[in-house]
């Protein structure tokens, strides 16, 4: 099993508890995604990741990530992917909107990399790479990225019908089809998406009549992921005390035949990252 989304010190643990939290849900690897925002957001840098791939090279599997408003970062992507240690890049996370000629100035070195590409879509005031209309342009620009859908505004578009930012990001109840998700995930072959965090978990368990049909069309395209910020892998430091593996392997493990299963657990990390 593979973790496509996790972070090195989410909710301040520590390298090891991060270790320990892969091997105790029972993954043998991890993607590890910095986010250097240069709002000092978040403060996760690529030159941890390295840090902790040199000490956990068969657990970590290593993207990078550049402050796209930086003046040098395209210099400063280009340098790190000479290195050849990482395997993509992400999470793209900033207060940027998607139109914005300096996100595209960074992808266009992703697309020459043939990297994927790991993104923080959330809409409404101080959100992430909102416009997400935009995102069918940069598909078709960009077409050797294989982008990668995540967080809360990607999994509400899993319906037609979507609630404004503010008055949810987590939207419940009967999934209308029609989604924009569901076209992209089938329309565009570099568009794909992780299974994280309480949005990945949200759209999916909110209508599992729909999800059914939506695992079945597009099972070759979806990682397993938990972007979770727990210690110990069991929900140690987290008010809900679970953690999001424990909540979504039951729930695939009922939704999925054990082939279709191991796609989204494994296989599919191994052929979308490259591995």
């Amino acid at each position: 099993m593979i973790d496509a989304h996790l972070h090195l010190t989410h909710n301040g643990r520590s390298v090891e508890e991060t270790i320990t939290h892969i091997e105790a849900i029972g993954a043998e690897k991890a993607v590890m995604l910095p986010i250097e925002d240069g709002d000092d957001e978040f403060g996760w840098m690529t030159e941890d990741i390295v840090k902790a791939h040199r000490d956990y090279p068969d657990t970590i599997i290593p993207f990078c990530h550049v402050d796209v408003t930086r003046e040098d970062a395209v210099t400063e992507l280009e340098k790190r992917a000479a290195s050849g240690v990482f395997k993509g890049y992400g999470e793209q996370k900033q207060h940027l909107r998607l139109d914005d000629p300096r996100l595209e100035n960074i992808l266009t070195i992703c697309n020459e990399l043939n990297w994927p590409v790991t993104w923080h879509f959330q809409e409404g005031e101080r959100g992430y790479n909102q416009g997400i209309e935009h995102l069918e342009v940069l598909l078709k620009k960009f077409s050797n990225i294989k982008f990668i859908g995540h967080a809360q505004s990607w999994w509400a578009h899993i319906s037609a019908d979507v609630p404004a930012p503010e008055e949810t990001l987590y939207p419940t109840g009967a999934v209308k089809p029609g989604g924009l998700i569901d076209r992209l995930l089938a329309d565009y072959p570099n568009m794909f998406a992780d299974l994280s965090a309480g949005s990945g978990l949200g759209g999916l368990t909110r209508d599992e009549d729909f999800t059914a049909g939506f695992l079945a069309r597009h099972g070759k395209k979806l990682m397993f992921a938990t972007d979770c910020p727990c210690r110990d892998g069991k929900g140690e430091g987290l008010s809900r005390g679970a953690c999001f593996a424990q909540l979504s392997l039951p729930f695939l493990n009922r939704m999925l035949s054990p082939n279709a299963l191991e796609d989204i657990l494994h296989n599919n990390a191994v052929r979308i990252l490259n591995l």
